[in-house]
């Protein structure tokens, strides 16, 4: 798979560069922590290593240091669309490139290949109240897929920890491209009764299929909203609670099912995405 050559192929150097730099300059004081900034929590202390983005505070993010009219504008995009695919995004954020068409369209096809969900899932889901929380239900969906952790199953085999990527990197892949048909379901069950499986369309982009199996595709713009959405909220230089959570839970080797999980449940909190629910509760009282 493209993902996998790129890596494999970027991995010696960067090991040898992080190497060098904790060897010749491992004593050096990057900053100061004051006790404000202990009680102010992650967002003022910044603590993890991070190449993927950075929050600029005068032109907002920045992606592998582009801003985001940057990307959408480099990216490339499904014939006849105005947003990129999600697929080069996804590819520019671990590789570190701008993808080619055929790079981006690799990665959707990785996708669309990854995209069953099983049946216990739909299973499960459905026999939960019917007043559960949306993101209780993605994150319950999300723990009932860890026992397909391809990471798990490596580790318990007794892999290297120098191959601990390999299995990481599938676990992401297939997760990903569960998620907008999960997503979906929980979507068209909670606020429509409908309690069909959604099915994942090979001939169309991740934008696209989300939404369709979400029900709207017949709304003029809604695949090219989906892509918007899933680019701007991709990633958020790691120090929000959400990305640091997934962090530190997979910093004990949890796989990336239980880490994704944490994440969720921090995403949860009014405090931060459950924020995003609130607002349009008063934008729809105000209307």
């Amino acid at each position: 798979m493209i993902l996998h050559e790129k890596i494999a192929a970027q991995l010696p150097d960067f090991r040898a560069r992080v190497t060098k730099l904790v060897k010749e300059q491992g004593d050096i004081v990057l900053d100061k922590v004051t006790i404000g900034q202990v009680y102010g929590g992650m967002r003022d202390i910044k603590s993890l290593v991070t190449d993927i983005s950075f929050v600029d505070p005068a032109t907002g993010i920045k992606f592998r240091g582009m801003s985001i009219p940057e990307v959408l504008k480099k990216l490339p995009k499904p014939r006849g669309g105005k947003i990129p695919y999600v697929g080069g995004l996804y590819y520019l954020l671990i590789v570190g490139e701008i993808p080619t068409r055929e790079q981006a369209e690799a990665v959707e096809a990785e996708w669309a290949k990854r995209a069953v969900v099983p049946d216990y899932v739909f299973k499960m889901l459905k026999s939960m109240p019917k007043e559960t929380h949306p993101m209780v239900l993605l994150s319950q969906a999300v723990l009932a897929l860890q026992s397909q952790s391809e990471f798990a199953k490596k580790y318990n085999e007794g892999m290297k920890k120098d191959a601990y990527w390999e299995p990481t990197l599938e676990d992401a892949l297939n997760l990903t491209a569960k998620l907008p048909v999960i997503a979906a379901f929980i979507y068209r069950m909670k606020y429509f009764n409908d309690a069909r499986k959604p099915k994942y369309n090979a001939r169309q982009d991740y934008g696209t299929n989300f939404s369709r199996m979400m029900g709207v595709a017949d709304r003029r713009g809604y695949a090219e909203l989906a892509r918007l959405y899933f680019i701007l909220h991709s990633d958020h230089e790691s120090g929000n609670v959400s990305a640091h959570a997934t962090h530190l839970v997979g910093s004990a080797l949890s796989d990336a099912y239980y880490a994704f999980s944490a994440g969720l449940n921090g995403l949860a909190g009014p405090l931060h995405g459950l924020a995003n629910q609130e607002c349009l509760g008063w934008l729809i009282s105000v209307s």
